[in-house]
């Protein structure tokens, strides 16, 4: 008799304490892929990072209008980029969250061609939202290889999604 009490209450508490270990157990958050900051994609391609996507659809060189103030020797750039915020909360853009680079020499796109209407601006996004517009830079004529960065931290400048501008 005491022995199937003594097996009864065994058996309840491995029972109870398998529920316990499933029912305290949590998924793992799902890992983002950081793979995204690594790889540089093409224009017309789409980037997502923690839910905000980022797309430069086109990008053309400008040539500085009577009016237009520009260094000797330098032109325009000119990326046309959609933002679109996929994730659950609000998402604060700036222009200023953007980086020409061209050979490891980072920029702003802070120009503002005569030529070129619809200048990103800064703004928030709310859940499902989305942007599009310009942005302008400076470059050097026949610079190569040039690159456009977003910063995806705050905290961390490393953290960039990056576009060839070819």
């Amino acid at each position: 008799m005491k022995k199937g009490i003594y097996t009864s209450l065994l058996l309840a508490t491995l029972s109870f304490g398998g529920v316990t270990v499933i029912s305290n157990h949590t998924q793992p958050a799902p890992v983002e892929a950081k793979s995204v900051l690594k790889k540089t994609f093409k224009v017309g391609k789409t980037a997502t990072y923690k839910g905000v996507s980022l797309k430069v659809n086109s990008f053309q060189y400008v040539e500085p209008e009577e009016y237009d103030s520009v260094d000797e020797g330098k032109h325009f750039i000119v990326a046309n980029v959609t933002i679109k915020n996929k994730s659950r909360k609000s998402y604060d853009y700036n222009p200023y969250d953007f980086k020409l680079n061209v050979n490891g020499n980072n920029t702003d796109f802070d120009a503002y061609p005569d030529a070129v209407d619809n200048l990103l601006e800064a703004g928030t996004l709310d859940k499902g939202g989305s942007v599009t517009g310009n942005l302008a830079g400076e470059i050097k004529i026949g610079a190569p290889n040039p690159k456009l960065k977003m910063s995806v931290s705050y905290l961390d400048n490393s953290k960039n999604i990056t576009f060839t501008l070819k």
